[in-house]
């Protein structure tokens, strides 16, 4: 597990420990260390034990909320797109067979087919790993408020407009749900690339049967 910090991280980090099934989850930190809970270890990157999944939370560095308040996640290494890649390829080389990647998008993103294929060159790289499966998670990113230069700001300001326009159909879920959802995709997954927005992730949430199969955006089999 790389990235358990934040609602999301911490949420996904308890639902692989409570119902992943794994016989033992690592989870990435920047120094080894024990936290005292019960069937989990913590690694660093060059000491990454044999794995089979893989769970990565992406979160925005220069989000001031994206840490837990009280400083429980501190022990977590923060997983970003600069350092997602080489998170990736280290867990490749460890032998992980699986990887899903969960990464937020604004809502008016969720809004056009932007959200339905890979996104930058980190995902494109990720696909390109020797793994069987790769899931790409897109729930709703929580909006900030506008921040940079004027242009930036400019943007950010039609942006939101835009955003009030967001049809009821662009769900968001709940941490706990959106884990829920991720663990059960991954573990049904069949190999190629599997890339769920948010409508899909919703579907899937709503399912009363954990696991049960959805129709990602994209699907690419290999």
């Amino acid at each position: 597990m790389a990235g358990a910090v934040g609602r999301v991280g911490e949420a996904l980090l308890n639902e692989v420990l409570a119902r992943g099934g794994y016989d033992a989850v690592y989870a990435l930190a920047d120094l080894p260390m024990s936290l005292g809970v019960r069937g989990l270890s913590l690694t660093t990157l060059d000491a990454l034990p044999a794995l089979a999944d893989v769970f990565v939370a992406l979160t925005d560095p220069d989000d001031t909320d994206a840490r837990s308040f009280y400083g429980r996640d501190a022990a977590f290494t923060q997983v970003s797109v600069a350092n997602a890649t080489r998170i990736a390829e280290c867990a490749a080389a460890a032998g992980a067979r699986r990887l899903a990647l969960v990464h937020p998008l604004p809502a008016w993103q969720q809004m056009s087919r932007f959200h339905s294929g890979l996104v930058g060159d980190a995902e494109l790289a990720i696909a390109g790993l020797p793994l069987d499966s790769v899931v790409v998670l897109r729930p709703v990113a929580s909006s900030r408020l506008p921040v940079g230069n004027w242009l930036q700001r400019v943007a950010n300001v039609y942006l939101s407009l835009q955003l009030l326009m967001v049809p009821r159909s662009i769900p968001t879920v709940t941490s706990v749900d959106l884990a829920r959802v991720t663990v059960a995709v991954l573990r049904d997954a069949r190999p190629g690339i599997h890339v769920l927005g948010a409508a899909q992730i919703d579907e899937c949430a709503r399912r009363p049967a954990p696991g049960a199969g959805v129709r990602p955006a994209v699907t690419r089999e290999g």
